[in-house]
């Protein structure tokens, strides 16, 4: 198994980061626990077999795959040789680009096509003919979004406040701090950013700094104990409770078995 982000320097408006994962012979048949980035993403996947499993509904991943907000860990399973590339979005980016209620597509991993057929037919080309040429697919791929018309407005200004400032504080904060950085009620924060975002802000903040926790841990950055206290866990049975949700399993569980992708990713 190879996994690894591509490009990791540039910054662009729209795109978080580029990634590619390899999947050998050796390693099948192969199956991950994916602790979800709070980024929806697009995915070329090449070769057949690849599955998620979420909430135990199992979705096979073929071709260009969107895949909104994931609220909660699921499952990747490879039964045969796979490939796949593709690039993680900016927290609003999806919403910028389809100007449509993020939500309707929290929790799914779904075809491009069945969303935006636009967006499709402007990236599909691309994977299937620079699929062995990565630089210029990625240099092809920010053409596209370089160009790609996106509402702008103000609520999506101060929704990306408000991620900046979850971002800034790690998570550590509660709903209500977010009403001292953008003008709306709780009730109005809740529907846009969930509208834009496709979580609530509750979730997203839970959801967020559970993955930064995890990303210090695996990265060896500080004790598991310490970092529990640091992240606000009043004890360890809230800590397990989060843990369950987003690893689908208890802590003991886990430390006892290897997640090389998992591990990957979260050490990047």
């Amino acid at each position: 198994m190879e996994f690894k982000y591509l490009d990791k320097d540039k910054n662009h408006p729209l795109i978080e980061n580029f990634y590619q994962l390899k999947i050998t012979e050796e390693d099948l048949p192969f199956k991950s626990i994916m602790l979800p980035t709070n980024l929806a993403s697009i995915t070329c996947n090449y070769g057949n077999q690849q599955y998620i499993i979420k909430d135990n509904y199992k979705t096979p991943l073929k071709n260009l795959t969107l895949s909104g907000q994931i609220h909660g860990g699921y499952e990747y399973i490879v039964n045969d040789l796979g490939y796949s590339i593709g690039f993680s979005l900016k927290p609003s980016a999806l919403y910028k680009i389809m100007q449509t209620d993020i939500s309707k597509i929290t929790n799914k991993h779904i075809s491009l096509k069945e969303i935006n057929v636009d967006l499709y037919n402007q990236l599909n080309p691309l994977f299937l003919t620079y699929k062995n040429d990565i630089s210029t697919l990625l240099k092809s791929l920010y053409k596209v979004f370089d160009a790609f018309p996106c509402v702008e407005d103000e609520n999506l200004t101060h929704i990306d406040r408000a991620i900046d400032f979850i971002i800034e504080k790690e998570g550590l904060i509660k709903v209500n701090e977010l009403i001292k950085v953008v003008p709306f009620s709780q009730k109005s924060l809740e529907n846009k950013f969930k509208k834009i975002i496709g979580l609530t802000p509750g979730k997203y903040i839970r959801q967020y700094r559970f993955m930064r926790l995890m990303h210090k841990y695996t990265s060896k950055q500080i004790d598991l104990k310490d970092l529990i206290c640091m992240y606000n866990y009043y004890d360890y049975s809230h800590f397990t409770r989060d843990f369950k949700l987003f690893m689908l399993q208890t802590p003991s569980t886990y430390f006892k078995n290897e997640y090389p992708l998992l591990k990957k990713y979260l050490q990047e």
